[in-house]
């Protein structure tokens, strides 16, 4: 079954559209367990060479009410512009 996820996984490599990163790391900073908010939030966004998507979220503030939606913090990271690095 690895040998064809990887095969699996090459072919999408291989074939992915060049207009879009291959891959996407996403790394959120917040304190555990606090609820993020996005006020005071920056997010930073780097296309590196071999084409993947970093997302480097920092959440310096804390909500005490409700928990943010993943689509909110999606077209919330989709604001900020990407940064080439190639």
């Amino acid at each position: 079954m690895n040998t064809v996820m990887r095969r699996l996984h090459r072919l999408e490599e291989q074939f992915a559209p060049a207009d879009r990163p291959r891959r996407r790391i996403r790394v959120v900073l917040c304190m555990a367990g606090a609820k993020p908010s996005l006020v005071g939030a920056t997010c930073q966004r780097t296309l590196s060479p071999d084409g993947t998507l970093w997302e480097m979220m920092h959440f310096t503030n804390h909500n005490y009410g409700r928990e943010l939606e993943q689509d909110e913090i999606e077209r919330w990271v989709d604001g900020f512009p990407i940064q080439d690095c190639r």
